[in-house]
């Protein structure tokens, strides 16, 4: 067992409220539930258990198929803390602490679950919760300390009277996860599952807290923001040519708003895209790692990382600027070092170069369209 820890993953409601029932629908190349225990297998979690209730032979046997054990609850339709009552009187002697995930909350990364790990590791809290944007949300890893406490209580309050009366010496880790917080309650909110399930770049939201939690400047944070606007501006344009392959604008919108997130380190592109990647975001993570520099070659499609890279190549500070002055700058400022005025030079052509495929396939000006985006 991956150092003592265990997972269990409640599924025995009723899912009144969403109309269909929630562990078994579909989402990604599995189910809601495979998902969850995918989270967990993926981590190194070898002991996964899913409390069933309701069509439980169905949700063990999804259960079972995916990688986890599978416990039916008798007792579910008392609540949700039977059914934890149920998982934690699974967990034996060699428990150290455990996760608890609730199987209508399936978007969480598997990096944030090995930063919990990491975390839980360092501290050894009491309970430790992922945090986004300031919300508690899920999987908490609780210490097997607190077990006694939790098969002692009555179910007033559920878990959480439990975890409250250990708050204390609980902690919390910022994650930039909107999985962690979004759960399955109602038919929109799977909706929005489907939209971004596996997906590898953040969304605005957790590029926000990307911001926050590596201390970006303001000044930055306006410079990625006009980025992005000109960055979507594009991608629009882009996205209307007939018979051309789409781009995905969440993609260009993620990696536009957190391509200077490096910014301040030697190699800031590539600083900020191992960043990204440490949170699961490696589809953005290749697009910044590009920004700096790169070339189109004739027969090569435009993608969501040219795009950016452009977009990034006509704003100054907050505002457009043209391509050829925004590296003429960087000439006079950088023209004293051996070499400098060379490369920055051969960067400038490269960078034309793309320019200019982007006008061809537009038939407009890409200024003219930075201008009009940030006006």
């Amino acid at each position: 067992m991956m150092n003592g820890l265990a997972a269990i993953i409640p599924a025995a409601g009723l899912s009144s409220r969403m109309g269909s029932f929630k562990p078994l629908l579909p989402l990604g190349d599995g189910t809601v539930l495979s998902r969850c225990v995918a989270l967990f297998r993926e981590c190194g979690v070898e002991r996964i258990v899913t409390v069933t209730g309701k069509r439980a032979d169905e949700v063990a046997a999804c259960a079972v198929e995916a990688g986890a054990e599978a416990v039916y609850n008798p007792s579910f339709e008392q609540g949700m803390y039977s059914s934890v009552l149920t998982g934690v009187r699974t967990l034996g002697g060699d428990v150290r602490a455990f996760f608890m995930l609730p199987a209508d909350i399936p978007l969480v990364r598997p990096e944030t679950v090995r930063r919990l790990v990491d975390e839980f590791e360092r501290t050894r809290p009491s309970v430790l919760y992922p945090r986004f944007a300031g919300e508690r949300g899920h999987p908490p890893l609780i210490a097997a300390e607190i077990v006694p406490a939790i098969l002692n209580h009555d179910g007033t309050g559920g878990l959480r009277a439990v975890l409250d009366g250990v708050e204390a010496d609980a902690l919390d880790l910022d994650v930039p996860d909107f999985g962690i917080v979004h759960d399955l309650d109602r038919p929109e909110d799977y909706e929005l599952a489907l939209a971004v399930a596996g997906i590898r770049y953040p969304l605005e939201d957790e590029c926000g807290e990307l911001f926050r939690e590596y201390g970006v400047s303001d000044h930055i944070v306006g410079h990625c923001r006009a980025v992005a606007k000109v960055a979507t501006a594009l991608c629009g344009r882009l996205n209307e040519r007939p018979g051309a392959p789409r781009l995905d604008p969440g993609l260009v919108l993620g990696a536009a708003l957190t391509h200077d997130i490096g910014k301040g380190t030697k190699r800031h592109e590539a600083a900020g895209a191992e960043l990204l990647r440490a949170h699961g975001f490696s589809d953005a993570a290749d697009i910044v790692a590009a920004h700096f520099d790169l070339t189109l070659s004739d027969d090569a499609p435009v993608t969501e990382r040219e795009v950016v890279f452009l977009a990034d190549k006509l704003v100054r500070c907050h505002g457009p600027v043209p391509l050829d002055r925004r590296y003429m700058e960087k000439v006079e400022m950088y023209r004293h070092e051996v070499g400098a005025e060379e490369a920055i030079l051969g960067r400038l052509e490269r960078a034309r170069a793309v320019m200019t495929r982007f006008d061809r396939e537009l038939n407009d000006s890409s200024e003219r369209i930075a201008r009009e985006a940030l006006s």
